[in-house]
């Protein structure tokens, strides 16, 4: 219990540089939401309520984290000496093969009852925008961890702070940049080419219109998506409404905490 105390304290001191990017990173899009928004009229009571997720994420799920890393399989990770070009291309690589396992990940949380129950509380936000990138529910950090990052470290190890620094650095951006709610067709990346994670593209997975349901799982490339027959290529004006059934957009935090230990207590199939 001591060591997990101890590596979730370190957990929480470190990550306040990244925690600190993040809302920069909010800030300026939020700033930029109010000039071309993809949705108009949207307050700010649920972006207010989203930063009180992001701390609940914060806290908690650094706390699971700490559990995974106290009481779980020892990595024993290798530390290459790539060249300034292989930096390059192991940060690309890295970053694709974190979607590649996170594109799995996503897809069974849209098919299992038992895995929405977590995902829901971020698929409810009716208002999406910068701040519902951390509309996330807490448990979301660890099973990542062990899902996602995990398995990534395995095949890349410990290539040092730099590498790890860019591939957060990234992850942050398209994190917040793809919930952003602009209207922004990025040209020739957009509806016609659509490579890269952008407002238009990600939007379509928060719709709330069943045609667009379950399609565009991918954090960061959408070739993931083309592979595996899920993409939705939006039309050149395609911006829909957002939110999930369930889960109230403006349910209370401690509603939103409880339920999905209800939905859980109701068994477990398919969506």
């Amino acid at each position: 219990m001591d060591a997990w105390l101890k590596i979730w304290e370190q957990l929480l001191y470190s990550d306040g540089r990244v925690t600190a990017y993040a809302l920069l990173g909010v800030a300026v899009l939020t700033a930029l939401e109010f000039f071309i928004p993809a949705e108009p009229g949207q307050g700010w009571t649920g972006r207010g309520r989203n930063l009180v997720y992001l701390i609940l994420f914060k806290v908690f799920g650094l706390g699971g984290i700490a559990m995974w890393y106290a009481f779980g399989p020892r990595l024993d990770l290798w530390m290459p000496q790539p060249s300034e070009f292989e930096r390059v291309l192991l940060v690309i690589a890295n970053l694709v093969t974190i979607d590649f396992f996170y594109y799995g990940y996503h897809r069974a949380q849209h098919r299992f009852s038992f895995m929405w129950a977590i995902h829901e509380l971020h698929h409810a936000d009716a208002e999406l925008n910068a701040t519902s990138s951390y509309r996330t529910y807490w448990l979301e950090a660890p099973v990542q961890t062990i899902l996602v990052l995990t398995p990534t470290l395995l095949i890349f190890g410990g290539i040092g702070p730099t590498h790890g620094l860019a591939v957060v650095v990234c992850s942050l951006f398209f994190l917040i940049f793809s919930h952003a709610n602009l209207r922004l067709r990025l040209g020739p990346l957009g509806p016609l080419g659509s490579w890269v994670i952008g407002p238009q593209v990600h939007r379509i997975h928060h719709s709330r219109l069943p045609g667009d349901r379950d399609c565009n799982f991918a954090q960061f490339f959408p070739v993931l998506d083309r592979l595996f027959g899920s993409f939705h290529a939006p039309g050149w004006d395609e911006f829909p409404p957002t939110g999930a059934e369930g889960l109230a957009s403006d349910a209370s935090i401690a509603t939103a905490m409880a339920r999905p230990l209800r939905i859980w207590a109701c068994g477990i199939g398919r969506r």
